[in-house]
């Protein structure tokens, strides 16, 4: 299984680490996106609030990351601004005969709607995320100054006498005074106007908003809806490794590009490698492995190391609590098993835990990655 990747004196640092050139995904980024798979569900409801004349001026996307909030969140938008109002105000589209009862939010890619929200250049569309910081990275919350733009934005008229629509992606990073200025807008909407709010936690949102806006909850993708995208997505990939990019990402296109990207298929590998020479763990080339990963051109190779020690942990804790069959097939090897078997349920548990609060302090504290290699390997390996 790992002959072809790792060798029997060194971990091989540039595969591993991800070092090599990233793929371009050939998936469109969310306004570019011309299908949405795997909610059909909730577009129907969307389609019948608007043929009903009833779409709320407020929503939360709400479910895990990565699995096309934003690609429906744009997709409605399109088919808003193309199509008018809706009910008995649905005529007032510029660009054409508005059909009676539509039954997709599909917009052509020729469509001159389609190119300018693509483009960014729809005066009647704004999509807000988190600020950058000096530092040319995201901020680590949604800042109350970006918040503030909304509000102003809404309250104008429609340049295209339509809706005036607001995309705010992260929505559940927004800090506390964040949250609240946007509780304006929604207690006091105006007419025409949307506001799409796209968290991963809904939880996080405060009661007030949460009260305030339609909330829909979006699934994980199903296994055949991964494969199709991921075969698009990354059609250098072979069927094993998308096999293995599915299981990783828990049902999340978005997270299985990025481990695709990051190489995460072979940091997997090697560490299944090293896994499975428990209980004597190969501590010369874990000290390689972290020497690699703790580089500061590896920090995405590092990120994708931690979710995947976390996801064997979870994995080989669910199959003690429930059965070996719920076990994913990568980790289905003896050495795993004698693993798995070896701790009972309690103990799992409690190595969930640890590998959890020793990811989150070596990230909280900036830490030295390589530390968080070697430690993630002695709370795994029982040292």
């Amino acid at each position: 299984m790992f002959e072809d990747f790792l060798d029997e004196d060194e971990f091989d640092a540039d595969e591993g680490a991800g070092a090599s050139v990233a793929v371009e995904p050939s998936l469109a980024p969310p306004s570019e996106n011309t299908d949405c798979f795997g909610h059909e569900g909730i577009e129907r409801q969307l389609l019948d609030l608007y043929n009903e004349n009833k779409l709320p001026h407020a929503m939360i996307f709400a479910g895990p990351m990565g699995v096309g909030k934003a690609t429906l969140a744009f997709r409605l938008a399109r088919f808003l601004l193309k199509n008018g109002a809706g009910g008995d105000d649905n005529q007032d589209s510029l660009f054409g005969d508005v059909p009676e009862n539509p039954t997709s939010l599909s917009v052509s890619k020729d469509d001159p709607v389609f190119k300018r929200i693509a483009s960014g250049g729809h005066s009647d569309l704004r999509y807000f995320e988190r600020a950058l910081a000096p530092s040319g990275l995201k901020k680590t919350v949604f800042d109350v100054e970006t918040v503030r733009k909304i509000a102003p934005f809404l309250r104008m008229s429609s340049a295209e006498g339509g809706w005036r629509i607001v995309i705010v992606d992260e929505a559940d990073l927004m800090n506390k005074e964040a949250q609240n200025a946007i509780l304006k807008i929604l207690e006091e909407p105006p007419p025409r106007a949307l506001l799409v709010l796209i968290c991963d936690r809904l939880g996080a949102m405060i009661p007030t908003i949460r009260s305030r806006c339609r909330t829909f909850m979006f699934q994980a993708l199903d296994k055949p809806t991964m494969t199709t995208l991921l075969k698009r997505a990354a059609p250098d990939a072979t069927l094993g490794e998308i096999e293995i990019l599915a299981e990783l990402s828990d049902g999340s296109i978005g997270r299985a590009i990025q481990l695709h990207e990051e190489k995460s298929v072979n940091t997997m590998n090697t560490i299944l490698a090293f896994l499975s020479e428990w209980p004597d763990l190969p501590w010369s080339k874990i000290h390689q492995m972290a020497d690699t990963l703790g580089r500061k051109d590896a920090a995405g190779a590092y990120a994708g190391f931690s979710h995947i020690m976390e996801w064997i942990a979870q994995s080989l804790t669910r199959g003690q609590a429930v059965n070996a069959d719920s076990v994913p097939e990568t980790l289905k090897t003896p050495e795993l098993t004698r693993l798995k078997d070896h701790y009972s349920l309690g103990q799992w548990i409690e190595i969930c835990e640890k590998l959890n609060a020793h990811f989150t302090a070596v990230d909280r504290s900036n830490l030295d990655e390589r530390q968080g290699v070697i430690g993630a390997f002695a709370i795994l390996g029982g040292q």
